[in-house]
């Protein structure tokens, strides 16, 4: 299974043992002691998985009872570091003119991270010596509890030059409160924050998404959070196509951790013939990030070679497959809209689009595809075309299938269709399900044209 080794270890936590108490009238760990003035909260909210207000009892609570009022040492630990990294920004300051730190650090980003066979593997793919895996880290290792106390309240830093001591970024200053054995509340300021603009140096984050901006001169990169319920591979390009192209209005800065992975990868240091397993996590707010709606997670495999500067074209490939599922999701929801429409719906009130309807029909098979990408497949130029035709004929099928099921479902008056004035362009537009299901299969068979077919 392997393991790191043990003197170290021993060694470094010997020294550092009386940082790493819970509860400690001078340093409890990662907490700041004597910050009564910060805003109080119970253990209900401490508990990411009910995570709720002082003001509003969550009704459908994962959890109820005593698991509410209170939980043990350990577990508090644990979710110590949740509310450190994931905290929403409901807090107030205890003065006026502070500036806002926003959410904690780590509910700001769409997390990516790799995932090995066991926490060990999990620990060392993830460990990023070089920044990008390309350059050194600028400063030596300080994680949180070997500098000085920071009581100070939200509190602007630069960006931390050595990969301990972003991880232990103390977002907030928290001080756990307990009764009877268990942690009941604790009390929370606001903490250290920085710019999360890549030139301003949060490039140094390597675990998370980034946008994608047009113009860079008015946009500069930021992390980028993840949707919740997004299939991981639909951020295909995001996380392996890098590209900036001013021309084109493209710029993209993939994730750092990817970079440290190709570096392992080019280096001969991961096995070739064992899929590589992305994680990421969506994290979703509410009101200006007043409270946490939601999350969700999802995990792509991919072979290692698939990351490799050598194979950039096939990145670029498979991002282009993402992009035609999306078109075909986007016709779908177009037919289904234009067939409500035929049989008397309001054309002034769109339906949510039925992107959830294609994405689940095609989520196993385009994973199942990505894994086919291996081998000597990659490196021979027609076999991998017939793959892509392969997928492309797969993905039509499905398209069609699922158009076929949705409409029998339809009515008798969607055939006969309904005539909706456009009174702001001065015409009139039939819609029917005949008319709808022709311009459907027209999109469809240009997203995914048959082999031979005019392209």
């Amino acid at each position: 299974m392997g393991h790191f080794p043990r003197e170290p270890l021993e060694e470094y936590l010997e020294k550092w043992h009386d940082r790493f108490w819970l509860f400690d009238p001078k340093r409890p760990f990662w907490q700041v002691p004597q910050i009564d003035k910060g805003t109080q909260y119970t253990a209900s909210k401490l508990v990411g998985d009910v995570s709720e207000s002082n003001n509003k009892v969550r009704i459908f609570a994962a959890r109820a009872g005593s698991g509410i009022r209170s939980v043990p040492y350990d577990e508090a630990a644990r979710w110590l570091l949740y509310v450190n990294g994931f905290d929403d920004t409901s807090a107030k300051p205890t003065k006026k003119n502070l500036p806002s730190p926003g959410a904690g650090w780590v509910g700001k980003l769409g997390m990516i991270y790799t995932v090995g066979e066991n926490l060990f593997q999990t620990i060392l793919l993830n460990l990023t010596l070089l920044i990008d895996g390309e350059e050194l880290w600028e400063t030596s290792a300080n994680p949180t509890w070997e500098q000085e106390l920071r009581t100070e309240e939200r509190v602007p830093i630069s960006v931390p030059g050595n990969l301990a001591e972003l991880l232990t970024v103390q977002s907030r200053r928290l001080h756990l409160r307990r009764s009877n054995g268990e942690v009941n509340g604790y009390s929370l300021l606001g903490g250290d924050f920085f710019s999360n603009s890549g030139k301003d140096g949060a490039f140094k984050e390597q675990m998370t998404l980034w946008n994608s901006p047009r113009d860079l001169s008015r946009t500069p990169f930021h992390p980028q959070r993840i949707s919740v319920g997004k299939q991981a591979w639909r951020d295909f390009g995001n996380c392996f196509v890098q590209e900036n192209q001013e021309n084109n209005k493209i710029n993209r800065h993939t994730p750092g951790i990817v970079g440290w992975i190709r570096t392992l990868q080019e280096k001969g240091l991961l096995v070739e013939d064992v899929p590589l397993y992305f994680r990421l996590i969506g994290m979703e707010y509410g009101d200006k990030d007043f409270f946490i709606n939601d999350f969700s997670s999802d995990t792509l495999a991919i072979f290692p070679k698939i990351i490799s500067s050598k194979y950039m074209t096939i990145r670029v490939e498979i991002e282009e497959q993402v992009n035609k599922c999306q078109e075909a999701s986007n016709a779908l929801s177009q037919l289904l809209e234009q067939i409500k429409i035929a049989s008397g719906g309001d054309a002034e009130k769109s339906s949510p689009k039925s992107d959830s309807l294609f994405y689940y029909a095609v989520d196993i098979p385009f994973r199942n595809w990505l894994l086919k990408i291996h081998g000597p497949v990659m490196d021979d130029k027609s076999a991998f075309r017939e793959l892509i035709d392969e997928w492309e004929n797969q993905a039509r099928e499905i398209a069609l299938t699922i158009a076929a099921k949705e409409e029998e479902k339809a009515d008798l008056k969607s055939y006969v269709g309904k005539v909706v004035n456009d009174s702001a362009k001065g015409t009139k537009r039939l819609y029917s399900l005949p008319l709808a299901d022709q311009l459907y299969k027209r999109k469809i068979y240009k997203i995914y044209p048959k082999v031979g077919d005019m392209q």
